[in-house]
């Protein structure tokens, strides 16, 4: 096998395994238990690590046949300084190695979001294509998962209390994450594909209303928030650009909830009048918000206690009897990696925002449609995942963490594409740390994987005190 051909095989074997992670982990427990004992979340958490693993050695072995360009030069120190300050943070942490479980995790999806820009400017829209239609396919398996069972409980009176029909992982909240970042994406082909066959455009209308019943259905009062403001501010931005996209995103809202009505309120209470009760317990209008001001409060307390360098990464979960993450990306942030850290990353993430606008939208009328299009999904997607992060661990689920790199680089690879020249890539710094990352991560995450495939554990345990998701699922 030559070279290019290994190449070509890895990068396949990249993308089948990104596929089977988004479209079959959210409904089927893709890891026998006979091998390993797994919830959802451990489950879609290895494929992650194998996913992240498989990019790095990719970094390592090809990186100097890929394409790249040039990050600027303030960006590449302010980067450089975020991993000096996660180093020193992880030494002084309470528990170095899960620390460094984290750290070197988010540098390995890094890879994986560089993995995503050199395929977009290697392959342009077919990449973009895929990406649609793997995330379509996670979700036409799902809503027959969900709707098999709503029929079932309706049918049967079988008693189904809310979330019961929302299955494939460890929170409900993960589920609305899951929606989140591909709710703009799964439109664009309404937007900007050309379809054979007239009757596509209906099913994708039809299951699109669908998606949103379930999205009312998960009552998540922070994923519609996000919504609403991803809305609002993508109007701002690109005004009547954006308009045949957010004509589409409020049918769907408006109808899914008129379906909703129907399925949950409606149809169960004229079957049976206590059917509704046993299918729907769970409500949008409720005032309950004194968990999260805990949360914020534990966290705030630790960085008045720990500026600097904060406690670790992941460590909130050890400062913590209850709860394994603050719900709050800036201030899980500011608690873990410092002060610094979290400036630092507030100020790419503003950098690259003011970039975006500043590059596309002048230009917008002159792109194709599916560029147009899919630069405003992008910055709606962005936007409302950034607002959501600040109500529920967004940065924390394996299949959010995946969905956010891979949007994040084709977010660059998009803004990229033919501002600049490809030159084949000669630093070598960048290999080397996607080894060191390797090997790091998989040093890391060994003692609790070979602890669970010994059978010394019945489910993945880290040693805090919290319980619930943050690297595995915790079960005291």
């Amino acid at each position: 096998m030559s070279h290019l051909d290994l190449r070509a095989s890895l990068q396949f074997l990249i993308f089948s395994i990104f596929v089977v992670f988004i479209s079959l982990s959210p409904s089927l427990n893709i890891i026998p238990k006979s091998l390993i004992q797994t919830s959802f979340h451990d489950s879609q958490r290895l494929i992650q690590l194998l996913l992240v693993a498989l990019v790095l050695l990719h970094s390592v072995i090809f990186n100097k046949h890929e394409t790249s360009f040039t990050f600027n030069k303030n960006v590449r120190f302010g980067f450089y300084a975020l991993i000096a300050l996660a180093t020193i943070s992880t030494y002084l942490a309470k528990s170095p190695r899960h620390a460094l479980i984290e750290i070197s995790l988010f540098l390995g999806l890094s890879y994986l979001a560089l993995f995503v820009i050199n395929s977009y400017n290697e392959i342009n829209s077919l990449l973009v294509r895929r990406l649609i239609y793997t995330f379509w396919a996670g979700i036409l398996l799902y809503m027959v998962s969900f709707f098999v069972s709503y029929t079932t409980a309706t049918i049967f009176n079988t008693a189904k209390p809310w979330p019961a029909l929302l299955t494939g992982f460890s929170s409900i909240r993960s589920f609305n994450q899951y929606q989140l970042w591909g709710l703009g994406l799964i439109t664009l082909p309404l937007l900007a594909f050309d379809f054979k066959n007239p009757y596509t455009h209906r099913w994708l209308h039809i299951a699109l209303i669908f998606w949103w019943v379930i999205l009312f259905y998960s009552t998540s009062r922070g994923a519609l928030l996000a919504w609403g403001l991803g809305i609002l501010c993508t109007a701002l931005i690109y005004r009547k650009l954006a308009w045949p996209f957010i004509r589409l995103q409020l049918i769907y809202a408006a109808a899914g909830y008129f379906c909703y009505s129907i399925l949950f309120k409606y149809i169960p209470n004229l079957i049976r009048p206590n059917l509704e009760s046993s299918l729907l317990t769970g409500t949008i209008m409720r005032s309950t918000t004194n968990d999260r001001i805990e949360l914020w409060n534990s966290s705030l307390n630790l960085v008045q206690d720990h500026p600097i360098f904060g406690v670790g990464a992941m460590h909130f979960a050890w400062n913590n009897a209850t709860v394994a993450h603050p719900h709050n990306s800036l201030l899980q942030l500011m608690a873990e990696w410092g002060l610094p850290a979290a400036l630092i990353v507030v100020t790419i993430a503003g950098y690259g925002f003011y970039s975006w606008l500043m590059g596309n939208i002048d230009n917008l009328r002159t792109q194709e449609k599916l560029d147009s299009n899919l630069s405003i999904i992008l910055f709606f997607t962005v936007v409302t995942n950034a607002t959501y992060s600040l109500v529920d661990g967004v940065i924390v689920m394996p299949l959010s963490q995946v969905m956010m790199f891979t949007i994040i680089g084709l977010m660059i690879g998009f803004y990229s594409n033919g501002r600049f020249t490809a030159v084949k890539q000669t630093n070598k710094i960048k290999p080397v740390f996607a080894g060191i990352t390797l090997i790091a991560l998989a040093c890391s995450t060994l003692p609790e994987i070979l602890q669970n495939i010994s059978g010394n554990e019945k489910h993945f345990s880290i040693g805090y005190t919290a319980v619930g998701p943050r690297l595995w699922l915790e079960i005291k």
